[in-house]
Order: structure tokens, then C-alpha cells, then sequence
């Protein structure tokens, strides 16, 4: 059942005219803001603060979840399933900005370029410099972490843990990025993020250059403080290298169309990790694993 949900709503983010979306939700910064209007919010406990923006809306739509379940024979909670999927994948639909940004670089217009990447395709912890000869290695290195946080983070969790885990990680993304919660906010993303960013480096492998990405995984695997996005471009240069030598990301101020060239590649990356993980979710639903 899950591999249909997951299916159909990739299905519907391709066939549909999507708007894109910002990185912040508006949900989550209205149910904060309702929080932050009580005083005694701000000198609570930084766990609590946790609890009560995460864990406690999760486990409420969590059981309104399955409470539906008892109606319609469940296809109420199908549906509903896949809206929320759909919802969350939508933020990783960045094509259109990235079209535009690749269209600066062959019409050689840097600084177009960096203006698009700084506003629409930059992510948490990863920042667009404006030295274009490191342009392109950052936008992909951050267009790597979105895709991580807004996809394979977010099925992953709803592999293992159903609604309540997506929920659970959505919501823990936003808390992240809502630095006004709580400077150490990162760190509760930081453990729901460990298992699967190495499982998606090690897909990296697969779908690319094993023997060389190999190594590279292995020595990040029990780096407990590494950062997602650090793991995941160095496995994914890696993956990408044609021979064995670390593969060279092309400057935006040298060879702008080469430079835009290496975008496809990442984007190929990830469409075969996507069909290898669609595979394992395949097998494990018809051998019995996954209800």
C-alpha cells in the first residue's frame, strides 16, 4: 500500500502544474506564532519547546489519521495519505528556478545567476558565494541537501514510521529552520537525518561509481557531527567520477554551459537513486515487508 501512495503521488507532482513553494511553511509559522504570543513560552525548556511544536501536533493528525481509517474502508485515509504526500514532496519543486538559473549561465550571466541562486535555490546551512567560480559547486551541493530534506528524508520516514513519521520529520524541518525557536534547534534534525543521509549516499553509490564512492562513505559513516549536506556532496562527487580522480565541478566564470551541463548530471543522479529506492519499496511491499 505503501509503494501506491508513494507512486501516485509522485505521479500527480509530475502531471500537475505545481506552484512552487518556499522552504518555510506558513502551517508551522502560524501554530509558532500562536505559541509565542503566551509569555511563559519563551523561558520554557528547549525540549519542551520540541514537544510542544512537533512531537504533539504530529501525534494529534497522526490519530485524526487513524480515526479515518473507519471510514469509506480506509480510502478516506488513502487519499489523505497521499494529499499530505504530495504536500510535502511539493516543496522540493524547484525546476523552474533551476531552468532559469542553468539560462543565465549559457547566456553567460553570472550575475543573474547568483542573484537566482542566492534567492530561490540556497539552502539551510549552505550559502551561495558570490565568487562565481565557486557558484556552481555550491548550488549543487545545496540543491543536493533540499533534495535530501524535501524527498527521500520525508519517504523515508513515512517508510518506517507511516504518517506519524513524516509528520514528525516535516515538522522537525521546519522547527530547524525556525531559528527563532531555539539556537540549537538543528540538532533534532541532525539524529533524524543520520540513518537516512548515509543510506542515500550509499544509493548514491549504486547509481553511480561505486568504487569510488565506497571509501568516501565508509569514512563519513561513524562521523557523528558531520553535516548532511557535507556528506552527501562529498559521496555524490564521489559517485560522479568518470575515473579515479575526484569529480571537478565546472565554474560558472570559465564554462558557463559546462557548468550548466553539470546540473543535469546531478539531476540525473538523482532520478536513477529515486528508481532504485522505488525498487526496493517494490520488493519489500510484494515480499511482505512493507504493509
Amino acid at each position: 500500500m505503501k509503494f501506491l501512495i508513494v507512486f501516485i503521488a509522485l505521479l500527480l507532482q509530475w502531471k500537475l502544474p505545481l506552484p512552487p513553494r518556499s522552504v518555510h511553511s506558513r502551517s508551522f509559522a502560524a501554530w509558532l506564532a500562536l505559541w509565542q504570543r503566551l509569555s511563559f513560552f519563551s523561558r520554557l525548556p528547549r525540549h519542551v519547546k520540541y514537544a510542544l511544536l512537533v512531537v504533539l501536533p504530529a501525534l494529534l493528525i497522526t490519530a485524526a489519521f487513524w480515526y479515518s481509517e473507519r471510514f469509506v474502508w480506509g480510502l478516506l485515509t488513502l487519499a489523505l495519505e497521499v494529499l499530505l504526500l504530495l504536500y510535502v514532496l511539493a516543496h522540493v519543486g524547484i525546476q523552474k528556478h533551476l531552468d532559469q538559473y542553468r539560462e543565465d549561465l549559457r547566456n553567460g550571466d553570472t550575475q543573474g545567476a547568483y542573484r537566482c541562486a542566492g534567492k530561490y535555490l540556497a539552502g539551510q546551512n549552505v550559502d551561495v558565494a558570490e565568487d562565481a567560480t565557486q557558484l556552481n559547486e555550491q548550488v549543487i551541493k545545496s540543491l543536493l541537501h533540499r533534495w535530501f530534506e524535501y524527498f527521500f528524508l520525508m519517504v523515508f520516514w513515512y517508510m518506517v514510521a507511516d504518517v506519524g513519521g513524516i509528520l514528525l520529520a516535516w515538522l522537525t524541518v521546519q522547527y530547524a529552520r525556525a531559528s527563532v525557536c531555539d539556537e540549537r534547534a538543528w540538532r533534532y534534525l541532525h539524529w533524524l537525518e543520520w540513518i537516512p543521509v548515509r543510506l542515500l549516499g550509499l544509493t548514491f553509490g549504486l547509481a553511480g561509481n561505486l568504487m569510488r564512492a565506497l571509501p568516501v562513505w565508509k569514512q563519513h559513516l561513524w562521523q557523528w557531527q558531520a553535516h548532511s549536506a557535507d556528506v552527501l556532496f562529498e559521496v555524490a562527487n564521489a559517485a560522479m567520477a568518470d575515473s579515479d580522480q575526484p569529480r571537478q565541478w565546472h565554474n560558472a566564470a570559465d564554462d558557463a554551459e559546462a557548468a550548466a551541463k553539470d546540473l543535469e548530471e546531478w539531476q540525473q543522479l538523482h532520478l536513477r537513486s529515486v528508481s532504485v529506492w522505488m525498487v526496493m519499496i517494490a520488493m519489500a511491499t510484494i515480499g511482505g515487508w512493507l504493509l
